[in-house]
Parts: structure tokens; C-alpha cells; sequence
């Protein structure tokens, strides 16, 4: 492995790690900064180059659906 994926794979598990957390805390802001840094590493690792641009929409997307609040009764 090269030094590129070296940092990749760690930056998209602090991605998971900021993710994950921010789930837990219903924070918008770190959900998105949480899902771009997990989610962009993937679409490279995958060679989807060219849907990079599509990543913060994903990553918004994502931190919509962690901040409401859904009750299930």
C-alpha cells in the first residue's frame, strides 16, 4: 500500500468515527463533515472518480435524515 491509501483509510475511519458520534449527538454539522470524509474514500477506493462531485449531496442528504427527529409510536 502507498502512503495515499495509508491516509485514505484513515481518514475515512475517522469519518466513521465522526459519524457515528455526531448519530448519537442529532448534530448536523459534524453528520456531514462525518459523511463526506467516510463516504469520498470509498467512491476512490471503488474507482468512481467521477462521482466525487456527488459526494456532499450524499453527505447532506445524510445529515437531514440524523437531525429529524422521527418517533415511531
Amino acid at each position: 500500500m502507498n502512503l495515499l491509501n495509508i491516509s485514505l483509510v484513515i481518514v475515512s475511519m475517522a469519518g466513521l468515527l465522526l459519524l457515528v458520534f455526531s448519530f448519537k449527538k442529532k448534530s448536523q454539522s459534524p453528520i456531514l463533515l462525518g459523511g463526506i470524509a467516510f463516504i469520498a474514500p470509498i467512491f476512490y477506493f471503488l474507482g468512481w472518480i467521477s462521482f466525487l462531485p456527488i459526494v456532499p449531496v450524499i453527505a447532506l442528504a445524510i445529515s437531514y435524515i440524523g437531525k429529524k427527529n422521527v418517533h415511531y409510536t
